[in-house]
């Protein structure tokens, strides 16, 4: 007897909030940022090793080394590779649009490309999206929305052994 009330108590409430997150999330949505301890470890450690090489060495290792004495202009070359490579990041993850359409539908715009793909919302936030480039035989990607409002949305993104986080905000029209 509990259970059946229990089951008729949160059923209409699961339903209910699984219809309201598919309406919220129908929309185009514009990526703002994005987390990855690997990402962003790598451009740390990049970072501190431009920061740092040929420091502590006198010219004539350096030249063994480095194959250079002029550690300076090799530090500023490599700076400028390293922003150009942090740019072209940020740009891509700028330029990373959602459109979430009510026939489960979503269009997927990198950069002026654009993939198409159909989408599910299942319990437990999961968000479930299956390559339709390929005539439907395309790879099934689960993501987990971890936040869903009228102003965030923030997926992560799991790929083997490490995640990503994106953090995206309504399209302005």
């Amino acid at each position: 007897m509990k259970r059946s009330v229990f089951l008729l108590l949160f059923l209409p409430a699961a339903f209910f909030s699984c219809k309201n997150n598919r309406q919220k999330l129908v929309g185009s949505w514009h990526s703002v940022r994005l987390e990855n301890r690997d990402i962003d470890s790598f451009f740390v450690k990049s970072q501190l090793y431009i920061d740092t090489i040929g420091k502590n060495n006198d010219p004539a290792t350096n030249m063994e080394v480095y194959g250079t004495t002029n550690i300076d202009s090799m530090r500023r070359m490599m700076q400028e590779q390293f922003d150009s490579a942090k740019s072209i990041q940020m740009r891509s993850v700028t330029n990373t649009v959602f459109n979430f359409s009510k026939d489960s539908m979503l269009y997927i715009s990198f950069n002026g490309n654009i993939d198409t793909c159909k989408w599910i919302l299942g319990g437990n936030n999961k968000l479930t999206v299956k390559d339709m480039n390929t005539g439907g035989t395309g790879d099934e990607m689960t993501w987990e929305i971890l936040e869903l409002t009228d102003t965030d949305l923030v997926i992560k993104m799991m790929q083997d052994t490490t995640f990503s986080k994106v953090t995206f905000h309504p399209e302005k029209p």
